[in-house]
């Protein structure tokens, strides 16, 4: 972090003709209250700001690192990009974000303006972190009312620039969210995830992440599955529509996304694509990009894709699981493989899997974030229902691949299908994280079927729940940071509720026995 000088930060008299400024726009657009809001705000926030600053916090916009000028070694960054405009005649460009829910939010730029905003950054509406996925406003966020609908500054991340091979002339750019002092929105999941990522990377260890998806695709017009039966694997099934599936692999495979494998699952117009694995933030970036371009593709093809987790009650849900390993910077070497150690992990590995249990019930809040979610959590249905760990067992939360020595690595199956990618990182590396620093006891790994026992820890069975779970966990709330955790409980309370209104049986075995038309309208297009 680059700190500021005296003579580089503002006098008084500048700092005061701005806050007049402000005060004036405020007040003939927003009314007197909410104008001597906005300035309260303001001062507090510059003031947080420069004591921010000498104290290098690693998230704090400096406009001299941040944005480019220049004498800056981004202005190589530019120049490639540069290129690539000119070499894929690029006419527009989307600044990207994903929201609480991991839905693309954005704005569309001519190629005209583009540099203008790589310079400055591009204003957003500041609340948008904390809606709700139909774009309804929760109170008590801490991003709405209480900084009068305030804006953030968002600040493009130049390595994300990526040309979108399914949108004629048409690039990417993801951009983060700043007050306008300065401060980093720390209700940003990406923000916080790349705050966690250089935690490790001071501690000394790579975070090696991979992601695997299944969702359904259904026709567009009918919404219905776009084939019957149960056909995980069946060849014509993987194929259902060869032009829709190679469209989507070799689209993906020229914006930069490498995929594994591809196959139908266990649903009704169920898929599965796995995802190679990444290091660092690219790992999660690369999912968001992948599941919104997928999204796209589908409607191009005539189809829905979604990540709904259950949107049919007696066929399979969808998953999203997380593959996590962490890779020692100095050797290079898998930091959780010990073959002399217990269970072949080290002592790291086993601290880091007790904290991923000990935090796992909080943690649904992020793993199962819709109503819908907890539909999926059934005995018998290849989703587990408890917080444990086993070897290649897929009946508990979390399995330790059977692929050992360097390939050593946890699968997080906890995840729904509606999971934010950014979350499903965060979530679970905070509290591998809190493990390694508390070293709470590892549980014994489960052996045989997790199914039809009652010693075992069982994960919430409500939204409901998993709020009441999140809110006694202080660590883990500590952990995230108060900003993050209040909008969060704010956003997620809001969704209970308006669930609560639409079904006077909301909670019963008979709304989870059953998938309502209303989750379809809430949940299925965007998620």
């Amino acid at each position: 972090m680059i700190k500021t000088s005296e003579k580089d930060r503002p006098g008084p008299p500048a700092f005061v003709l701005f806050l007049c400024i402000c005060f004036v726009t405020s007040y003939f657009c927003c009314g007197l209250e909410l104008a001597c809001i906005l300035i309260l705000r303001i001062g507090e926030k510059i003031s947080e700001h420069l004591d921010a600053i000498n104290q290098g916090d690693p998230l704090t916009l400096n406009k001299e690192k941040i944005f480019m000028t220049p004498t800056t070694p981004g202005m190589t960054m530019i120049s490639k990009i540069k290129q690539t405009i000119e070499e894929n005649d690029i006419h527009f460009i989307r600044f990207e974000q994903a929201d609480l829910y991991g839905v693309s939010r954005s704005k569309t730029v001519p190629v005209g303006s583009f540099m203008d905003y790589i310079e400055n950054g591009l204003n957003f509406y500041g609340g948008l972190l904390g809606l709700d996925i139909q774009s309804m406003v929760p109170e008590g966020t801490g991003y709405a009312e209480e900084v009068a609908f305030a804006d953030h500054c968002t600040v493009p991340d130049l390595s994300t620039f990526t040309v979108l091979p399914w949108v004629p002339n048409t690039a990417n750019i993801t951009v983060d969210p700043y007050w306008y002092d300065g401060t980093p929105a720390l209700a940003s999941p990406r923000l916080l995830l790349k705050k966690i990522i250089d935690a490790f990377d001071k501690m000394g260890y790579i975070c090696r992440l991979g992601y695997e998806f299944e969702f359904y695709v259904l026709d567009r017009e009918t919404r219905k599955p776009v084939y019957s039966g149960q056909p995980i694997f069946v060849t014509l099934k993987n194929n259902f529509d060869i032009d829709f599936t190679y469209d989507l692999m070799r689209k993906m495979e020229q914006a930069g996304v490498q995929i594994i494998t591809q196959n139908s699952e266990h649903g009704p117009g169920q898929q599965e694509i796995n995802l190679y694995y990444k290091d660092g933030i690219g790992a999660a970036d690369t999912a968001f990009l992948y599941k919104m371009g997928t999204k796209e593709m589908a409607l191009q093809h005539g189809y829905i894709a979604t990540w709904m987790t259950k949107p049919f009650i007696d066929s399979s849900a969808s998953g999203s699981h997380f593959h996590i390993s962490l890779i020692d910077k100095e050797t290079g070497k898998n930091a959780f493989n010990d073959p002399d150690g217990k269970y072949g992990l080290s002592e790291l590995a086993r601290n880091f899997l007790a904290g991923v249990l000990e935090h796992a019930a909080a943690n649904t809040l992020f793993t199962a974030p819709t109503i819908n979610c907890y539909k999926r959590y059934r005995v018998n249905s290849f989703a587990p229902h408890t917080a444990t760990w086993g070897m290649e067992n897929r009946t508990v939360g979390i399995r330790l691949k059977g692929t050992r020595g360097e390939s050593t690595h946890f699968e997080n199956r906890l995840a729904c299908g509606g999971t934010n990618p950014y979350l499903l990182a965060l979530s679970t590396l905070t509290a591998g994280l809190e493990g390694i620093r508390s070293q709470p006891e590892l549980p014994a790994p489960v052996e045989g079927v997790a199914y039809g026992r009652d010693d075992l820890p069982f994960l919430p069975a409500s939204l409901e729940d998993a709020i009441f779970e999140f809110e006694k966990d202080t660590a883990l709330q500590k952990m995230y940071g108060p900003e993050f955790v209040k909008l969060v409980l704010a956003v997620k309370k809001f969704e209970v509720e308006t669930a609560k209104k639409q079904f006077e049986d909301y909670g019963t075995p008979d709304f989870n026995n059953r998938v309502d038309p209303w989750e379809w309208d809430y949940y299925m297009e965007l998620i």
